[in-house]
């Protein structure tokens, strides 16, 4: 190419291997449109990284829905929190299996609802360790569908909402409600077909088994703790407390405590018991060390005496029980 008449008129030759004509001319084409591939900023991949707090949610959330689930059951059952992605609407939806185990939530006071897909041969484990068996599950998906199925599915959910609760505390109040459970995912809009959707992704083992469950989470429902789960260390506001611990101190110094002292003891037969009679004498020995009690803890040891009149105890040196 040619050098500019700037370029001519300041002395400057033209660089070597310069972009020839044919080349300007490939770059200027506008009618390579095909080439150009469009990228939809709405559906860029969360980074764990964007949404710290969200990893600690669902880890929290895992642990205790594993204990849960090991009590509903009666045997051992592990959750671990396995990953966090995102997915548009459309897309997802069409992802579920048909039939599939599924269940809308409302996470109050978040505004929108939330979903849950359990793995229909998860489902069917659970449900046959629940009655006592040892979590062969059919291989039939449909029978995931059927009531009993629905209804163990529904006290799944009710078992581990306090779990859902108590995970969220570090970030924001939250409250589980199961408003209605679905078999059919082509019968049930998750939102707009480009709305962005957070995947939580948790794997159960139970017996040799194992499955998956899913919480589908718009990105719009999150959207009011967004910038507390974005945070390193969100945390729910803690009340400022007085301290305690003079004022403990000196209630309880001022607390009344009962003491007692066994001077001696007696050991007779139950023959000699029931024969006595007003004015019989059993024979004890004058203690030389004595321990004070407070109820059924031992205190101190000392002697017994007299003092102004009254039977009191001398604590001796070094007398601590």
């Amino acid at each position: 190419m040619a050098a500019t008449e700037s370029e001519a008129a300041a002395g400057i030759a033209p660089a070597a291997n310069a972009i020839s004509e044919e080349e300007v001319s490939a770059l200027l084409e506008k009618d390579h449109s095909d080439a150009v591939r469009p990228y939809d900023f709405t559906l860029q991949r969360i980074n764990r990284t964007q949404l710290p707090m969200l990893e600690v949610v669902a880890k929290s959330f895992a642990d205790r829905m594993g204990v849960s689930l090991s009590g509903l059951l009666g045997r051992d059952a592990t959750v671990q929190f396995t990953a966090l992605d995102s997915s548009k609407a459309a897309e997802l939806q069409a992802a579920l299996p048909v039939p599939a185990s599924l269940a809308i939530v409302r996470l109050k006071p978040l505004p929108g609802l939330a979903f849950v897909s359990v793995e229909p041969g998860l489902l069917l484990t659970l449900l046959d360790g629940f009655f006592g068996g040892s979590g062969r599950a059919t291989s039939d998906s449909h029978a995931a569908i059927a009531p009993a199925a629905q209804r163990f599915l529904a006290l799944m959910l009710r078992s581990v909402a306090a779990d859902w609760t108590a995970a969220w505390v570090p970030v924001a109040p939250m409250e589980l409600e199961l408003v209605k459970q679905e078999t059919n995912p082509r019968l049930m809009q998750l939102g707009g077909p480009q709305d962005a959707m957070l995947v939580l992704k948790f794997t159960v083992e139970f017996g040799a088994r194992s499955g998956c469950i899913d919480w589908l989470l718009p990105e719009s429902v999150l959207a009011p703790v967004r910038e507390a789960l974005s945070s390193e260390g969100a945390s729910a506001p803690v009340p400022k407390q007085e301290a305690w611990g003079p004022r403990l101190r000196s209630v309880l110094q001022e607390a009344e405590l009962e003491t007692r002292a066994i001077l001696a003891q007696a050991k007779i037969s139950l023959r000699e018991l029931v024969s006595l009679t007003p004015g019989d004498v059993i024979p004890i020995e004058a203690p030389q060390h004595v321990t004070l009690l407070a109820g059924e803890v031992p205190l101190y040891r000392g002697r017994f005496g007299v003092s102004q009149g009254r039977n009191a105890m001398k604590i001796i040196p070094g007398g601590t029980a």
